[in-house]
Order: C-alpha cells, then sequence, then structure tokens
C-alpha cells in the first residue's frame, strides 16, 4: 500500500476528472481505497495510479466498459490476451471502414466520367432457366446468393455435373426507385427437355443496351451505374425496361465469386435489327 490522497491529488495523478472518478466507482472498476464516513469524500491509494492509467489508455483507444472490467478482473494471462486481441482487431477493422470511406468520398469530390468502354450492344435472344421473386433491397445479398446456388445446382443436374455457367440479373426500375420490385437471375439453358421445380424456362427477347464492365466486386458500382446511365441519356435514347446484368469470372464451385459485372442499360436503338 502507498499513501491515501484526495480525489483532487487523484485526478491530477491520472488525468482522471472527478466524474469520470465517480463514475468508474460506481461502475466497480476503480474504487476509492477509502471514503470517509462522516464526509463522504473519497481517498485513494497511490499503489491505484497505474491501475487508472491503464483504464484512461484503454478508454482512450475505445475500449468499452465491459471489456475493461473483465481484463481487470481476471489474472490468467491468455484471457487478457484475447481481450485484447479481441479489441485490437476491432480498431483494425473500423480504421479499414474508416479508410474505405475516406477513399469514397475522395472519389466523389470529382466528377462522374464515362469510361470510353461504354459500347452499344444487341443482345440476340437467349432460351434461359430463371427465377424471380419481389423482394427488398436490404434482402438482395442473399436472395442472389441463395438463387445463384439453386440454378447453378439445376444446371449440374442436368448436365451431370457441375460446369461453369454464365448467369446474368433483371432487375426492375421500381428495386432502385421504391426499394422493392421484382429481381430475376437467370442462366443459358441447357439442352435438355426436363426442368427442375423451381425453375422457369423463358425466352430473353432481343434487346438493345449501352454495356459498361464494372471490374472486381460490387464495391464501387454505384459509379458505373452512374457512368452507363449518363452516357445512355446523353448519347442515347433511355429505354424505361428492367436493367441487365452479366456475371463474369465466377467458378462452378463458388458461382457468386465474380471478377467482373456487365451492366446493359436498356435503350431503344435506331439501327434497324439485321434481316
Amino acid at each position: 500500500m502507498g499513501a491515501q490522497v484526495s480525489i483532487g491529488d487523484f485526478a491530477v495523478m491520472t488525468s482522471l476528472s472527478r466524474k469520470a472518478l465517480r463514475h468508474y466507482h460506481d461502475i466497480g472498476i476503480l474504487e476509492p481505497a477509502h471514503i470517509d464516513p462522516y464526509t463522504g469524500y473519497r481517498f485513494y491509494d497511490t499503489s491505484q495510479v497505474d491501475h487508472a492509467h491503464i483504464i484512461r489508455r484503454f478508454r482512450s483507444l475505445g475500449m468499452s466498459i465491459p471489456d475493461i472490467k473483465a481484463l481487470l478482473s481476471t489474472d490468467d494471462a491468455g484471457a487478457r490476451t484475447d481481450i485484447i486481441t479481441t479489441h485490437l482487431e476491432q480498431m483494425e477493422a473500423q480504421l479499414q471502414q474508416t479508410r474505405d470511406t475516406v477513399g469514397a468520398l475522395r472519389e466523389l469530390l470529382s466528377p462522374v466520367r464515362t469510361p470510353a468502354s461504354v459500347e452499344v450492344r444487341r443482345e440476340p435472344a437467349l432460351a434461359v432457366w430463371s427465377i424471380g421473386a419481389e423482394i427488398e433491397v436490404s434482402e438482395i445479398d442473399s436472395w442472389f446468393a441463395a438463387t445463384l446456388r439453386k440454378l447453378r445446382d439445376a444446371v449440374a443436374g442436368a448436365a451431370g455435373a457441375l460446369s461453369v455457367v454464365a448467369p446474368g440479373g433483371l432487375y426492375d426500375r421500381a428495386l432502385f426507385l421504391e426499394s422493392r420490385g421484382r429481381a430475376t437471375l437467370f442462366v443459358p439453358a441447357p439442352h435438355t427437355a426436363d426442368i427442375p421445380d423451381g425453375i422457369r424456362a423463358e425466352v430473353l427477347p432481343t434487346a438493345d443496351f449501352a454495356v459498361l464492365t464494372h471490374p472486381g466486386d460490387h464495391e464501387g458500382i454505384d459509379r458505373s451505374y452512374a457512368a452507363v446511365g449518363k452516357y445512355a441519356n446523353e448519347h442515347l435514347i433511355s429505354h424505361q425496361g428492367p436493367i441487365r446484368e452479366h456475371y463474369l469470372g465466377g467458378t462452378p464451385s463458388d458461382p457468386t465469386a465474380f471478377t467482373a459485372t456487365e451492366i446493359c442499360w436498356p435503350i431503344f436503338s435506331t439501327t434497324p435489327p439485321p434481316e
């Protein structure tokens, strides 16, 4: 034990305010060594200074009170290491999120530029197997993964083995406008007469699109949508039909691991179809 000091002196030694010290007393992570029964004054022991510094440092690093309490209440070095390691991992994830946010904000400082890679394409009629549903935008990721795997398994059942398919999607404007609408995933129909339950066989009609390939996953795809939409409206005649996407680079074992997405913005073509 060291010397007992007033709360004022202890605050100076620890850089913890009177309010903070009272709070830490109330929640049981830094209790005074002595409380005068007549005046209610709190007194601390100088041996508690290091303990107080640990609390202040971890609070400045964003560690939660329950974690600090667990850290200080155990003598198990392994348990302490786990608590600190978990907090470090959380800080690293927050740091990466901050970096991503800063990068996105810097990108927004520059105007949307239309890449030279926008092309006008006529997609021929295509026989497909498809699955569609009315969904909320918040549900789209889970619905997408489950539906794409169901289509992959259906094609594998028809072909007798897992094979690479080139999936695509159709998204009604209501999904963007109202955050709820119809979404459809499709794959080219295999050469079989047997259509599995829950799968629809249909033919996508010939259609004209302004097409932009977005590289990588869907991070930043909103900017690619902006670019192709600008091009379609400034240089072509935009059509109000569903947006079409083609997913490139997936594998049989993981059909959702794309290397690129083709965004196909529907347009009215002024060129007659070939005879």
